[in-house]
């Protein structure tokens, strides 16, 4: 679950081009992408093609926040065939998701503010699937530049709170230059690097940069290969510490990175 695309609800042409997409999750947007007077045409659109359809990716729905007016027809709305969790925006207190849980779907809490990230604890005790961190919007309120040092703390804060929550690990949030594919796949190897699990996209062409950047590297592979096979020798031979050929000593965290990398790359 890597490559997580965002599609405007009301857009039929984009829709049926993402659903039949590589990607592997389809966010339909029923908020930011979607014009105030098109979210009726939003709502009516969704529904008919996903009844229509069989898509490959996960189908998740971005609704309006809660306490906009447009929340209450979003969840009157539902259900809707194949839409197996809600993406609520701008979420910066556990009471926004209880709102939401009448929908009888798992939620997923995007953050997008400095007051959402000092809010993390509170907010993971409410249970949301995960968090989706909404970078652009982060920068925006804090006044920051688009840059790894500006980011980096709430990024390892949503990582962190994540893994104490028992949460699953957080999502990244869009690249907005498209043509920029380098610079997309210096950011999604940093935030893999930092122990995200994916990231959001806004255009089809992304979904491959992506799914190569959260891959185990052939580098990785071949040492989690070398870990292992040290381990095992070392186990063996009743040794309780084992040696790369390099001089790296390996101990049971070691070996669990190199477990992950396997199974990754399978």
């Amino acid at each position: 679950m890597r490559a997580w695309l965002f599609v405007p609800g009301h857009d039929e042409r984009k829709l049926k081009k993402a659903l039949s997409s590589e990607a592997d999750v389809v966010i339909v947007d029923w908020e930011d992408a979607v014009p105030e007077e098109k979210k009726p045409e939003a709502r009516k659109t969704t529904a008919a093609l996903l009844a229509a359809s069989e898509p490959g990716p996960r189908v998740l729905l971005r609704v309006n926040h809660p306490e906009s007016a447009f929340f209450e027809a979003d969840l009157e709305a539902l259900p809707l065939a194949h839409v197996s969790a809600l993406v609520l925006p701008k979420v910066e207190a556990p009471g926004e998701l209880e709102r939401a849980r009448r929908a009888g779907l798992p939620l997923i809490a995007m953050i997008e503010s400095a007051r959402a990230v000092l809010s993390l604890s509170e907010i993971a005790r409410a249970r949301p699937e995960r968090f989706v961190f909404g970078a652009l919007d982060y920068l925006k309120d804090v006044g920051a530049r688009h840059t790894k040092d500006a980011l980096l703390y709430p990024r390892s804060h949503l990582v962190n709170v994540s893994r104490v929550a028992g949460i699953a690990p957080p999502i990244g949030g869009v690249w907005p230059y498209l043509e920029d594919e380098a610079g997309l796949l210096e950011e999604a190897r940093h935030e893999r690097d930092l122990g995200f699990a994916g990231k959001t996209l806004l255009h089809p062409k992304q979904i491959e940069p992506v799914k190569r950047a959260f891959a185990p590297t052939e580098a990785e592979v071949r040492e989690a290969r070398a870990i292992l096979l040290a381990w095992e020798a070392a186990r063996a031979e009743g040794r309780a510490v084992a040696k790369l050929p390099d001089g790296r000593f390996l101990d049971p965290p070691v070996v669990v990175w190199a477990e992950r990398i396997l199974r990754d790359a399978e």
